[in-house]
């Protein structure tokens, strides 16, 4: 183990145990003399003993209860060593070349770099479907820039991650667009298509659902926190022209990218139920909380809502 490692992996797992292991197995190859491992593991004390005995390579921190990711990694953060952090998922497949090339783009100004997403479930139509609704911001061949990162893929300079304040803690999902956007709109976030994790999607009809809906309540309050584009669109009544404005931007994404695209056009009855579920759960939300911004203490509070599944 390294004594002063210059770069630390983060991966919050609970209930982990179908696909940290494949995570593990990419990663180990790519970790040297400079780098280290942090599981976050709060599926209990014992599960985290057992993954700490079973591969001593990595550093394991076991929290006694379940905990929100942002809660999770902001453990994991605090406990790293490195000077540069990678978040990585317990769902997401790192390629081969991953951190190599994931390490360049951190620089010329940039403190944060958002890694490419692929589709790790491209036999399932829901787990495709999925994809394309949670991720298709972050297809390797995707037109343009984004403009946030998701924490299944990102690299992030420690002292900028410190300085912002980590991830909220009452947020689930969407606590690492809270982080990136204020980069994204600095120009200070750059984009590794290059780098690519392969995402294990959601492929039970239901689990999408949900997640959609969750997604959306958390997107109405992501657009209360941080400057997000088109968040006019979380509000009412423009919130119902928001499936019709994210069905453009899918395909706009996907333009240069003719079989996906296909995928798309094939799977649109599931894209148009998610979006649908979406828009429902933002409109949920703001119904909730009377349409204003929220407060920390009603933030807190409606957070004891989303418990998290990975």
């Amino acid at each position: 183990m390294p004594s002063s490692p210059r770069l630390s992996v983060i991966i919050p797992a609970y209930r982990a145990e179908a696909t940290l292991p494949a995570v593990l197995a990419a990663l180990r190859p790519q970790i040297g003399a400079d780098s280290e491992v942090l599981v976050v593991e709060s599926s209990g004390l014992d599960r985290a003993a057992e993954l700490e005995r079973s591969s001593p390579w990595l550093r394991v921190i076991g929290l006694p209860q379940r905990a929100l990711p942002g809660v999770a990694r902001n453990a994991g953060a605090r406990e790293a060593r490195g000077s540069v952090l990678a978040f990585l998922d317990a769902d997401a497949v790192p390629g081969g070349a991953w951190l190599t090339r994931l390490r360049p783009y951190l620089e010329n100004g940039s403190v944060a770099v958002a890694g490419a997403v692929r589709n790790g479930t491209p036999r399932s139509l829901v787990g495709t479907a999925s994809y394309l609704l949670e991720f298709s911001e972050w297809t390797p061949r995707r037109l343009g820039q984004p403009r946030h990162g998701a924490t299944c893929n990102l690299l992030v300079d420690r002292s900028a991650f410190e300085a912002a304040g980590g991830f909220c803690e009452d947020l689930w999902p969407g606590e690492d667009t809270v982080l990136t956007v204020p980069w994204g709109n600095a120009k200070r976030l750059r984009f590794a298509r290059d780098a690519p994790v392969w995402h294990l999607n959601r492929t039970g009809l239901r689990e999408l659902v949900r997640h959609q809906h969750r997604l959306g309540r958390s997107f109405a309050t992501v657009c209360d926190r941080v400057d997000f584009p088109h968040r006019s669109f979380s509000y009412s009544p423009l919130v119902w022209l928001a499936p019709a404005l994210r069905l453009g931007a899918l395909g706009l994404r996907l333009a240069g990218q003719p079989r996906l695209l296909g995928r798309a056009s094939v799977l649109s009855p599931l894209l148009t139920l998610g979006l649908a579920v979406w828009t429902e759960g933002v409109a949920a939300e703001r119904r909730g909380n009377g349409g204003a911004a929220k407060t920390g203490a009603q933030a807190t509070a409606s957070s004891s809502n989303l418990q998290p599944e990975k």
